[in-house]
């Protein structure tokens, strides 16, 4: 390593725990509030008058914008810096739970969606600062750990939830927590403002070069091809299965028979038991490899999608196949995007991180945004449970590409 590497490394290693503080204590009074909505967010927009075709077209014009928005904000993250985008653009985003509060009705649903994934421009930025910041040696941990406190709180949150339904009734109670995710978001802005330290100096900045805004990205283009390619296809395919499953909720209360009260015990249920696997398989991630973990949690979320793609052939109560279904596909998703994220940043150096985040998520928005198209037709027209076959099916194709052609990178 040269002078400036080895100064800069140690640059890194000073302020990292700055940022893994700032970073945490944001999720953790943001996501509390969050992680009450999300669970709840279709079968909102259900009460408001939207179908599972209208929750596929806001799906799409969703992941579309926050496609096309992360290529903007992958060039400023490597150009200007990291920090300011994030704590602006968190501002702007917290603005948009407004509409969600006050929307009369689901229209207003697709211009709060536009409006929040345009804000999201910031997270090339955020996947650049958690990256910098985590250390090869501590990566499967820290990558744990970064969502480990700020969920084990927040899966508790769907409870909380349940408390405001039955105080307020259904659409009062989520109006009323959109609004407190606009006053956690406005304080998880300021949490960053103050804690976040930069970590792209001047020296690597695309700002002191001479690559302009095509050519900076067709350079991390061809580092993807030579490097990435199958982990990318692997993302992509395991992507397309989620974005099958996107309707999980609507599907367990309307057609399963699930209580919205029961959808929201099987929420804080999952997520808490995904979170008592996340560090265990954290520290496997760093001790046996990338690799292996990655099977295991795609193989969880296989048998989640079979289950519930049986779910209205079996004699168990919905409840509890749902609980069960659910839980699999937690723990696989949650320790899939630890490992899949330990993986990318094994491979791409520092200065191409915000642009090579930002083409691998365009990627994978534009073919998940078809893909929940796709996925609300199919359940309109052919059946509630087909999206779970597609998905099972995808999952096993994606296994298969990650054991005969992803190399470990441990």
């Amino acid at each position: 390593m040269s002078e400036f590497e080895n100064r800069y490394d140690e640059h890194l290693r000073r302020i990292y725990k700055w940022n893994v503080f700032g970073l945490i204590l944001s999720w953790v009074i943001w996501g509390l509030f969050q992680s009450m909505a999300d669970p709840y967010f279709q079968l909102y927009a259900y009460e408001l008058g939207a179908t599972p075709v209208i929750l596929g077209v806001i799906s799409f014009v969703s992941t579309i914008t926050l496609g096309f928005s992360r290529i903007v904000g992958g060039y400023v993250a490597d150009k200007y810096g990291r920090k300011k985008i994030v704590v602006y653009m968190t501002g702007l985003f917290s603005f948009s739970f407004l509409i969600y509060a006050f929307a009369p009705n689901w229209t207003w649903l697709i211009i709060a969606a536009f409006l929040s994934n345009v804000a999201l421009l910031y997270q090339p930025a955020l996947w650049s600062i958690e990256a910098d910041s985590t250390p090869k040696e501590l990566r499967g941990k820290l990558f744990s750990l970064y969502h480990f406190l700020p969920d084990i709180i927040s899966s508790f949150s769907p409870l909380l939830a349940i408390y405001f339904i039955s105080r307020y009734t259904f659409v009062p109670a989520i109006r009323f927590i959109y609004f407190l995710c606009f006053v956690s978001g406005v304080a998880a802005a300021t949490i960053r403002g103050i804690f976040l330290k930069e970590t792209l100096l001047k020296h690597e900045a695309l700002d002191d070069k001479t690559l302009k805004f095509g050519e900076a990205y067709r350079v991390a283009l061809r580092f993807m091809k030579e490097k990435l390619l199958h982990v990318i296809l692997v993302d992509v395919t395991v992507s397309v299965a989620l974005s099958m499953t996107f309707l999980t909720s609507i599907y367990s209360v309307v057609f399963l028979g699930v209580s919205e009260i029961g959808w929201g015990y099987i929420s804080s249920f999952s997520r808490f038991l995904a979170l008592l696997f996340l560090m265990p398989f954290g520290f496997l991630i760093d001790k046996i490899g990338r690799k292996p973990i990655l099977v295991v949690s795609t193989l969880s979320s296989l048998f989640g999608c079979f289950l519930l793609f049986a779910a209205p052939y079996m004699t168990f109560k919905p409840f509890i196949l749902a609980l069960i279904a659910v839980s699999l596909m937690s723990i696989g998703n949650f320790v899939y995007f630890t490992a899949i994220t330990t993986i990318i940043t094994d491979l791409v150096p520092l200065e191409l991180r915000g642009r090579v985040n930002s083409i691998a998520g365009l990627i994978i928005n534009l073919v998940s945004s078809i893909a929940t198209l796709a996925a609300g037709l199919i359940y309109s027209l052919i059946g509630p449970n087909i999206p779970y076959l597609i998905a099972t099916i995808t999952m096993l194709f994606a296994i298969s590409i990650i054991l005969l052609k992803l190399r470990e990178t441990k």
